[in-house]
């Protein structure tokens, strides 16, 4: 009896109830909001019924999106929400982390993601709040929970306290617009949702690249660009990401297969620290495919207490027949060939916001732009072939 098998019956589903389950997530399993599926606090997840807006796509990781009125609305792409005075064209970019670490040091560490966020040819005050998705599993209370707002301004930050917080969302009232982002003190012990991020080494079709990470957008921006720069060419095996169950920031999780492949290392650590480089496994097999990929608790794992995997994976051979690059499409957001990128721009696309530099941008930056441009290349290519809107993982 196979590992899926064992937990599938000890958990009383059925096949036929799996089968659906993964149908739907086919829906979700590109798309850059990334839905927690977290069993723990699944019903605390239904945000409320803000009307959901479809913003156009500047480039990879920016956005702008025109608000009808006064009103709250959700964003489809990027799950933040805007709670405006009057109409009003929000522009908003997904930024990295890592670049943003100086400002934490020690006491801090991400909560969920930061985006750089302008009013444009309105005044900023318009945009009363923010909501921004957090990366917390709230199931169950945690005791002295406080989240706060990093705010940079050029090379200033300040600390902003928030308005109120829901399983969901964290409420910031604007006091500005520039470069924001949620935190929550390091000492705080919290869980978060987790994601995982599979990758075909292309050179091999039966190795692949496995990463474990924050449920967030800055965090799955952080390894796509790790992921470019390296000197591997990696393609993305699109799956559902989230994980089915809170992770513990420091925690080793155990990475298995079936059929057994060779898994190194074969425990991944759960890291929420803002680091320059993220760990990951690489898992080889010698035989066909269907491969199946599961994370499991590496504590239950020792003790062969079978439990149900926090996270499962099955890689078919049409998955690695793919040709695409790294990056993923979907119908979430729409794309106007004035948003698209041609061979000469910039991968953040972002046509007012900029991010400081940082380590990692330091020395020749030809091939990180030469990726850039192909991706550029590749829309271009997919707007004539499809001949409908664009949408991003």
């Amino acid at each position: 009896m196979s590992l899926m098998d064992r937990y599938e019956e000890e958990d009383g589903s059925d096949s036929d109830a799996s089968a659906e389950i993964d149908e739907d997530d086919k829906d979700d399993e590109e798309e850059m909001h990334f839905k927690s599926h977290c069993e723990e606090c699944k019903a605390a997840q239904q945000s409320p019924e803000y009307e959901k807006v479809t913003p156009t796509q500047i480039s990879k990781w920016s956005f702008q999106v025109q608000l009808k009125g006064k009103g709250t609305y959700e964003c489809s792409a990027t799950g933040l929400v805007f709670e405006v005075s009057e109409q009003a064209l929000v522009r908003y970019s997904v930024l990295s982390w890592f670049k943003f670490a100086e400002f934490l040091k020690d006491s801090w560490r991400p909560a969920g993601s930061i985006y750089d966020v302008d009013v444009v040819n309105k005044d900023p005050s318009v945009l009363k709040f923010i909501h921004f998705p957090h990366s917390l599993c709230l199931a169950e209370p945690v005791r002295e929970l406080r989240f706060s707002v990093l705010h940079v301004k050029g090379s200033h930050d300040s600390i902003e306290s928030t308005v109120d917080f829901t399983e969901s969302h964290v409420k910031w009232r604007v006091s500005s617009l520039s470069r924001v982002g949620l935190i929550i003190p390091s000492s705080l012990p919290a869980k978060h949702h987790g994601a995982v991020l599979v990758y075909k080494e292309g050179n091999h079709k039966y190795f692949f690249q496995v990463y474990l990470g924050v449920n967030s957008k800055s965090e799955i921006k952080a390894i796509e660009e790790q992921v470019n720069k390296s000197r591997k060419k990696c393609i993305r095996i699109y799956k559902p990401a989230p994980c089915n169950s809170p992770l513990v920031a420091g925690k080793n999780y155990h990475l298995t297969s079936e059929p057994e492949g060779k898994v190194e290392p074969s425990e991944l650590n759960f890291n929420t620290d803002v680091i320059g480089l993220k760990g990951f496994s690489e898992a080889r097999f010698d035989g066909r495919p269907p491969f199946r990929l599961f994370l499991m608790d590496s504590v239950n794992k020792k003790r062969r207490i079978c439990n149900k995997p926090l996270w499962s994976a099955t890689i078919t051979e049409e998955d690695l027949n793919s040709e695409e690059p790294n990056i993923g499409q979907k119908e979430h957001v729409k794309n106007t060939s004035a948003g698209l990128m041609t061979s000469g721009s910039s991968g953040e696309g972002s046509l007012s916001m900029s991010e400081p530099s940082s380590p990692m941008d330091s020395g020749s930056s030809f091939p990180h732009e030469r990726s850039r441009s192909s991706h550029g290349i590749r829309l271009r290519i997919k707007v004539v072939q499809k001949r409908s809107p664009l949408i991003w993982f």
